[in-house]
């Protein structure tokens, strides 16, 4: 009994050993952490994902993007993390690729671009408090989600 305490003790011990010093690398000096992981991780941009989708699909001034689809928002709350991941650097699938992004902003008026830009901003706000993580996040894929939203709704 007392070996089987002590191995499991020991396997716990060189676990936490492992995840300590790999996060001391990924994130000690800030360098090395993708901006994926100074947001929040997988978390953060899921959530940020389904209330950016939810807020899009319920914004009037999109109703043209928007109204008469047959939005399943769960669904494309799911893609629109996965396009958000991988654009900040999560190694998660994009689901569109960045000529596809430019492909649909363009067919995104300046009007529902605006709207959409704020909508993010807006999101965006709630889930990065740290002001240099939303800009960074701002410059990495703001310009971008009029293409990401009006591609994947």
């Amino acid at each position: 009994m007392k070996q089987h305490v002590i191995a499991t003790c020991m396997t716990v011990i060189v676990g936490v050993s492992i995840c300590g010093c790999s996060s001391v690398g990924a994130g000690g000096g800030g360098s090395a952490a993708s901006l994926f992981d100074k947001f929040g991780g997988s978390q953060n941009v899921t959530s940020m994902a389904n209330d950016l989708v939810h807020k899009t699909i319920s914004d009037p001034r999109l109703a043209g993007l928007t109204g008469g689809r047959n939005i399943d928002p769960v669904a494309s709350s799911g893609q629109v993390s996965n396009q958000l991941c991988s654009m900040l650097g999560g190694g998660c699938k994009a689901p569109l690729s960045e000529s596809q992004v430019a492909s649909a902003a363009s067919k995104v008026s300046p009007a529902q671009s605006q709207a959409i830009s704020e909508n993010f901003q807006s999101t965006l706000s709630r889930y990065a408090s740290n002001s240099k993580v939303r800009d960074s996040v701002t410059k990495a894929v703001g310009n971008k989600m009029p293409g990401v939203l009006g591609g994947l709704l």
